[in-house]
């Protein structure tokens, strides 16, 4: 039988405190990783959604226009306008309805084409059978407020 003398029990003993401390860190920086991981993934998944309400946002603009150009024609620059589903259709409203944590706002701009019928962003003369539109999402996060936009433009298909 082999006896341990104190200079190997010492050893042993600091091995034994390397290791533990060793497993300490690594334990110590995956839980860190973790946390980045499950920060990374809600912001990917509050992005998703927020795209997913922009996409729903236009598609709604279009059923309304859809329904009536005078339901787009008829709303005033500038003025935010928020989405409503009344049980059968889109309509807008003038009341913020969140969704969840997201907030979701359209806004309405003209359209001016110039002498060849393009669209500028200066001079020209207003199309009235075209509408520049703004749907931006917005929602809060623990670094603050995060915004998304979709910009498209939307004409009178019907005349």
């Amino acid at each position: 039988m082999q006896s341990f003398s104190k200079t190997q029990s010492g050893f042993f003993l600091v091995e034994v405190v390397v290791a533990t401390a060793l497993v300490a860190t690594i334990i110590i920086f995956m839980l860190g990783l973790v946390q980045d991981i499950v920060k990374v993934s809600q912001a990917s998944l509050e992005r998703t959604q927020a795209s997913y309400l922009l996409e729903e946002g236009e598609e709604a603009v279009k059923t309304i226009r859809d329904d009536a150009w005078t339901n787009i024609s008829s709303i005033n620059n500038g003025v935010n306008q928020y989405l409503a589903w009344n049980g059968t259709k889109w309509t807008f409203s003038s009341t913020d309805s969140p969704i969840g944590q997201f907030s979701r706002v359209v806004v309405f701009d003209s359209v001016y084409r110039d002498a060849n019928d393009d669209i500028t962003t200066s001079g020209g003369t207003v199309d009235t059978r075209t509408r520049k539109i703004t749907v931006t999402v917005s929602w809060n996060t623990t670094t603050g407020t995060k915004t998304e936009s979709l910009v498209f433009y939307i004409a009178d298909i019907r005349t």
